[in-house]
């Protein structure tokens, strides 16, 4: 299964919210994760903690926003980034982005379209050690894999554009 807009409109109404506007919002206790969007594409932005993957023993990041490639009913995603706000503790945010990964990848999700984690920190400690991290490497070779990347900042993270 591809990941589509329209899959996710229909299976978790609840959760998804799509629009064409220029920027998309991910924000939770002062931390905001931006999306800016000049060209109006559409952009659903799904909840994922407490939403699609409803477990409580299931690690998770917070949201799942899906670009749409086109308008058509097919619609297919060209790229799609998992984002968790988080504390402080970064190596478990990049934890829950795994493991939110291996879920959709365990669930029969095919990823061809470009993959991107990206966490929203209160506070950034020590990043130097973070990037020798395993569980950091690990994360970066994944995604590289799909032709994306993994990024981090805090209180604020707007660097991408669609």
């Amino acid at each position: 299964m591809k990941f589509n807009c329209q899959d996710f409109q229909e299976n978790y109404r609840d959760c998804t919210n799509c629009s064409e506007g220029k920027l998309v919002v991910a924000e939770e206790n002062k931390r905001k994760y931006i999306l800016q969007n000049p060209s109006k594409k559409k952009v659903c932005k799904v909840r994922i903690d407490g939403c699609v993957i409803p477990s409580q023993s299931q690690r998770k990041c917070d949201y799942l926003i899906i670009v749409c490639e086109s308008k058509s009913v097919n619609e297919q995603a060209s790229d799609i980034y998992f984002v968790e706000l988080k504390g402080r503790d970064l190596i478990s945010a990049v934890e829950q982005l795994t493991q939110t990964i291996a879920y959709f990848q365990a669930e029969k999700y095919k990823f061809t379209e470009k993959v991107f984690a990206r966490v929203v920190l209160s506070k950034v400690a020590d990043p130097k050690s973070i990037e020798v991290d395993s569980r950091v490497i690990a994360l970066r070779k994944l995604l590289k894999k799909f032709g994306g990347d993994f990024a981090y900042g805090s209180v604020q993270f707007e660097k991408d554009r669609i």
